[in-house]
């Protein structure tokens, strides 16, 4: 588990450093995360104080693998390299599903996602930067459900 937060830990700093790379208003992303039906992971089951295990590790799974697809799609406009960041990420999503399969929770067939084609350079990076703040608040809703279990 020390690697995983470690990892997570990794992944956030990588997709915060991309995310100010980019540099984007916040004021029109909520019109840009409605246009590209970017939806943030639903981890209702994992906030701390309503941890359920089972329900939090599959919300979880599902929702980075849509990430992971998402910023995996071909990217038209957008120069920053994302290779190191989707490999850290694959390798937490094969660490999740792992401990699922491990403690007889269920993984989901995960359908791949992408981001619409036909948007503009504003819009993709956009959306890329959405993404990556979802990334980093779902990790940290995450760490927090994790640390809520401990105690």
């Amino acid at each position: 588990m020390d690697s995983n937060l470690e990892l997570i830990e990794k992944i956030k700093l990588q997709a915060m450093e991309i995310k100010n790379e980019m540099g984007l208003n916040e004021e029109t992303l909520k019109l840009i995360r409605s246009l590209l039906n970017i939806v943030p992971i639903p981890l209702e089951h994992c906030k701390s104080g309503s941890v359920i295990q089972d329900a939090c590790y599959s919300q979880l799974s599902s929702g980075l693998k849509s990430m992971h697809s998402l910023l995996s799609s071909k990217h038209l406009y957008t120069e920053v390299d994302l290779t190191d960041l989707l490999y850290d990420l694959q390798e937490f999503i094969s660490n999740i599903d792992e401990m699922m399969t491990k403690q007889g929770i269920p993984v989901a067939t995960h359908v791949p996602q992408k981001l619409p084609s036909g948007i503009t350079e504003f819009q993709e990076k956009a959306g890329i930067f959405l993404i990556l703040y979802d990334l980093c608040n779902a990790l940290s809703i995450f760490q927090e459900g994790l640390a809520a279990q401990r105690q």
